[in-house]
């Protein structure tokens, strides 16, 4: 059965008192704080219909309903139906004012938005084709310790940390240098394999000890260059809902942060727009107390990766969608304007 105006009404302030206080809502409250200019009795008759109807749920035996998951997806329906996108439209920075650090550059973006929504984010890093070591260096920091920095030609930058077990002549860094970027550097996966494969050891001369652990090293690196990353940010945020005080229900939060294959898969995106995905309606279990608002950023109007906020059911849709849009935009037209030229 259809909702009627009045029923529509009543559901939308019932969502919109729950969203801000987190407590039951009544039949007295919605006739004293709506003045739809029905008495508390209607207002009780038209709950109890929305109930059967499953857009309310009872969560104790007193007179207070909160919505269900059907509940708020009639909210997020509404809100999406009439959209308006408002999104002011900014002149994008040019190549010199920026840090060409790809997946610093997603970051920022997810940390700004958590700390707008006080809401969890978690960012998909973009996967370009293709993802070439453009330069190596590596930087001495200890005798027997050195950063071994990698550079894409798409600005990712990647940096790890090598121990070994002897010290390493600082005279010979030029030398390892010149060496990796003429043997790596703008190679394909099979040139670089045969290298690691057939040569190293022989070109590293003295300094062959080191071959265990820079193979270890090129091979890691290349392998999280053809994985998708994600990144979550604020994700303290959840334990100033009243709903996460538990414990248990805080832990299975952080578990699934931890869970970056299912996270990937959450934040696949199934819609070309705001996807908003509530409850149950998310296709794990361990999403079934949260939402999800995700988008996708792109790079010159190819998908590049998404950025989603997850909470619990009751958040606060419309602000969420607000913010999430502007930033996606906005990151999308600054990636656009850096990586014009390279995909």
């Amino acid at each position: 059965m259809p909702l009627d105006n009045r029923k529509r009404k009543i559901l939308y302030a019932i969502i919109t008192d729950y969203i801000m206080t987190a407590e039951p809502i009544g039949s007295r409250t919605i006739a004293k704080k709506y003045n739809m200019g029905l008495s508390s009795a209607t207002i009780k008759n038209e709950m109890a219909d929305l109930e059967e109807m499953g857009y309310l749920e009872q969560p104790h035996t007193s007179a207070g309903r909160i919505p269900s998951d059907k509940g708020y997806r009639f909210y997020v329906d509404s809100i999406l139906e009439n959209y308006v996108d408002r999104t002011p439209v900014r002149t994008p920075p040019t190549h010199e004012e920026v840090i060409v650090e790809f997946d610093e550059i997603i970051k920022k973006y997810a940390k700004i938005l958590a700390n707008i929504t006080r809401h969890t984010t978690v960012a998909k890093m973009p996967k370009l084709n293709p993802d070439k070591i453009k330069r190596i260096q590596l930087i001495p920091v200890a005798s027997n310790k050195m950063i071994f920095l990698l550079v894409t030609d798409t600005g990712i930058v990647k940096n790890y940390l090598l121990n070994f077990c002897q010290n390493i002549d600082r005279n010979l860094f030029e030398f390892l240098n010149n060496l990796l970027n003429d043997k790596i550097a703008g190679k394909s996966e099979k040139d670089i394999f045969e290298f690691l494969q057939n040569d190293i050891r022989q070109m590293l001369g003295e300094v062959a000890f080191i071959a265990d652990e820079l193979i270890k090293t090129i091979l890691l690196s290349l392998k999280q260059l053809q994985e998708t990353d994600i990144y979550a940010d604020g994700t303290s945020h959840i334990l100033d809902f009243p709903e996460y005080k538990d414990l248990g229900k805080a832990k299975n939060f952080f578990n699934l942060l931890d869970n970056k294959s299912l996270l990937n898969k959450v934040l696949e995106p199934e819609v070309d727009f705001i996807d908003v995905r509530i409850g149950r309606e998310n296709k794990f279990e361990e999403m079934k107390d949260l939402s999800v608002i995700k988008t996708t950023y792109k790079i010159n109007g190819r998908v590049a990766g998404t950025i989603g906020i997850i909470g619990p059911t009751r958040m606060d849709y419309q602000k969420l969608i607000n913010e999430i849009n502007m930033m996606t935009k906005e990151l999308s037209n600054i990636l656009s304007n850096i990586y014009k030229d390279e995909i």
